[in-house]
């Protein structure tokens, strides 16, 4: 399983929410371009980037910062604002190794194939759930699709990797829900497991669940298992 360290944006700084709302936002004293160091430098050759000013506008606002980590010679995942064919063009342009789109898919999911076939593996399915069905629009506005249904749907329309937020558990700090992942990844998709991945019995928890990817934020900023921690786990 890969680590993902997550480094959130706003404003051009490195900040979490909790649950999404943008009201209990915690900024953090380094630069985006520090935190992808630090991640580097501590062995891990990925990121996991958020513009959530984008995300929030509805076009991507960061995407200067997201060349600069680029440079590095990370992979980044980047997402948010990416509302149009258009803006995940630019995000690939500016460096991104695959962009995550959400609002995108599920506001007009007659036209996902039409992504998928012009952006091949560098586009992924971002699958937000809420109460048990998938989420869009900053997780305001609700489907008829459960996770499963959405990753079956998206993966016949030609997508092969999906994000699965657990949108409850975000940035609380208070442990993932590994059984949510188990099915999904049984499917012989490409799960990346995001929402509320706290300490080494989460990560080796989804490791045991098959899945391939977890995302790891507000956890490493706050003292609930360092990157090297993480790493080690999936390596045991």
């Amino acid at each position: 399983m890969k680590i993902f360290p997550a480094v959130d944006l706003y404003e051009g700084k490195v900040v979490r929410l909790t649950q999404g709302d943008y009201s209990r936002r915690r900024v953090y004293e380094l630069s985006p371009l520090d935190a992808a160091k630090s991640f580097r430098d501590a062995g891990c050759p990925r990121i996991h980037v958020v513009d959530l000013e984008g995300a929030r506008t509805g076009e991507p606002k960061h995407l200067k910062e997201l060349s600069a980590i680029a440079s590095l010679g990370l992979f980044v995942q980047y997402g948010g604002g990416l509302r149009s064919a258009e803006a995940v063009a630019r995000a690939v342009s500016a460096g991104a190794g695959r962009v995550m789109a959400g609002s995108l898919i599920f506001k007009d999911l007659g036209r996902a194939s039409e992504l998928s076939a012009r952006f091949g593996d560098k586009i992924m399915a971002a699958v937000d759930i809420k109460n048990g069905k998938v989420v869009h629009s900053g997780w305001l506005a609700a489907t008829e699709f459960s996770a499963a249904e959405a990753v079956d749907k998206l993966f016949a329309m030609g997508f092969s990797s999906f994000l699965v937020t657990q949108t409850e558990r975000d940035g609380m700090m208070s442990g993932t829900d590994a059984s949510v992942y188990g099915s999904l990844a049984a499917r012989g998709r490409f799960i990346a497991a995001a929402g509320g991945v706290t300490d080494l019995h989460d990560i080796r928890a989804l490791a045991a669940a098959g899945v391939d990817a977890a995302v790891v934020g507000k956890s490493l900023y706050e003292g609930g298992i360092t990157l090297a921690e993480a790493l080690d786990a999936c390596s045991e």
